[in-house]
């Protein structure tokens, strides 16, 4: 099973990657303690919300839900 990972900036920029589940933990540690500010989506799920407003956290949940992203082939490098 592999995982959606939206990353979320504060200037409204953002990264999709698609994790491994064996790289999954390590994926969200790294991006908690090493991207702080930025909000990591997994699944369609916030887990850090980084600078992003609380009412911008729904926004981006549906936003990610209409991306309609492909999960079946992981990205070759995460960020």
């Amino acid at each position: 099973m592999n995982h959606i990972s939206v990353g979320v900036y504060a200037s409204g920029n953002h990264v999709i990657n698609i994790v491994r589940n064996e790289h999954i933990t390590d994926h969200i540690d790294y991006n908690v303690h090493m991207r702080p500010g930025r909000a990591l989506f997994i699944n369609g799920e916030c887990v850090n919300q980084g600078y992003l407003k609380d009412e911008d956290i729904n926004k981006w949940k549906d936003k990610i839900k209409a991306m309609n992203i492909n999960s079946l082939i992981a990205s070759e490098k995460y960020c």
